[in-house]
């Protein structure tokens, strides 16, 4: 049988890429990372999607891609932030896959992300209040879309990693 994906969620900057290379790694699963696959699929960045077509577009072409990863397995995908956002993407994902929430506090979020300018929803004002108000806007959905939460906050990377295994073992899904 084929195994289920592993769908990270979590908020932009908690680590969903650099733990799932690392989680994909240790599990001998395939690392999908659907900013990166969107960007392929669109030959231009996420800032230039977003400025040329906007946020409704972006938010179609990650919904077309939900669908289609829906259909692998053996996958550890890590989403954009914002997937959680949209009920139908949650489905697409847990048709095959265990969503596991990749929880950070603002603190970790910001120290991982201050110097980065490629994330259009936090390119406006007072980065740390962006990060507060949009993390308290998710963090419901999070919650209650995720089968799993990961609270990673302090923590390395490898940290992290072997945190989620050891969740994931507990849970009987690896």
């Amino acid at each position: 049988m084929e195994r289920r994906n592993i769908v990270l969620v979590g908020f932009m900057g908690c680590g969903k890429t650099t733990i799932g290379k690392k989680l994909a790694k240790a599990l001998e699963y395939t690392f999908t990372d659907m900013d990166d696959e969107i960007v392929k699929k669109a030959g231009m960045p996420i800032t230039e999607i977003f400025e040329k077509y906007g946020e409704a577009h972006f938010r179609s072409m990650e919904t077309e891609l939900c669908g289609e990863l829906s259909e692998r397995g053996g996958c550890v995908i890590a989403t954009g932030g914002g997937v959680i956002k949209n009920e139908k993407n949650m489905e697409l994902l847990k048709q095959n896959g265990t969503v596991l929430y990749i929880k950070a506090s603002p603190e970790h979020i910001y120290k991982n992300i201050r110097n980065d300018r490629s994330r259009p929803l936090l390119n406006t004002g007072d980065k740390m209040e962006r990060i507060k108000t949009l993390m308290e806007e998710r963090r419901p959905m999070y919650e209650s879309r995720s089968d799993i939460t990961a609270d990673i906050t302090g923590m390395t990377s490898r940290e992290a990693t072997n945190k989620i295994i050891s969740i994931l073992k507990e849970e009987s899904i690896i």
